[in-house]
């Protein structure tokens, strides 16, 4: 049920705000850019935003001079971000599993990965290979811990995700995010990574 666009587009019914929408880009995404930027990403990267949402994140990373593309497959999610946002970003509701996708010189992720069913994980590892350039990097936020009801979001801890990603990526970063959204302080792990050379 996870999978399909009805159970995401509820959460965005009458143009609500999700629990976890905090109308702004998230705290991580400073974080992420310092690492991203050490590692060489620079303005003028081409940037996609899986499960974009409300696009708040997407709009982050365009204010920084990116060039972003926002996925979502819920449409009220993308009409709420063509809404908040305008066209200045790429809004797609083209599915990450399709191999027509990208490449972009780098991803970021925030949630999209424990949002997927825990099954289809390596698959979406893959998929996130696939859509990057070699050397891109794929900047993840995950929760190494969920409180009080089953996922999604499914917990991804530390070794897990570090064992998912090493097979296609070389990891340059990865621990507890040092800023969250208030209801995730202390669950937050963010990796930045780079996808290994063919």
């Amino acid at each position: 049920m996870t999978a399909h666009p009805d159970y995401w587009n509820a959460f965005y019914d009458d143009d609500a705000r999700p629990g976890w929408d905090m109308a702004r880009p998230t705290p991580v995404l400073a974080e992420a850019l310092t690492h991203a930027s050490a590692a060489g990403l620079a303005p003028g990267a081409s940037v996609v935003v899986p499960g974009c949402g409300f696009g708040h994140d997407a709009a982050g990373l365009e204010a920084e001079g990116f060039l972003v593309t926002g996925l979502d497959f819920a449409p009220r999610a993308l009409q709420g971000a063509r809404a908040r946002y305008g066209d200045r970003i790429i809004w797609s509701s083209a599915d990450w599993f399709s191999p027509a996708l990208g490449p972009w010189d780098a991803i970021f992720d925030h949630t999209c990965f424990v949002a997927m069913d825990p099954e289809r994980r390596r698959d979406y590892v893959e998929a996130c290979a696939r859509h990057l350039r070699p050397g891109g990097l794929w900047m993840a936020v995950v929760f190494d811990e969920v409180q009080g009801r089953p996922g999604p979001p499914h917990a991804i801890p530390l070794e897990t995700c570090r064992e998912l990603a090493l097979p296609r990526f070389e990891i340059l970063h990865l621990a507890r995010a040092s800023a969250s959204h208030p209801r995730r302080a202390g669950r937050e792990l963010l990796m930045v990574a780079r996808r290994r050379q063919d």
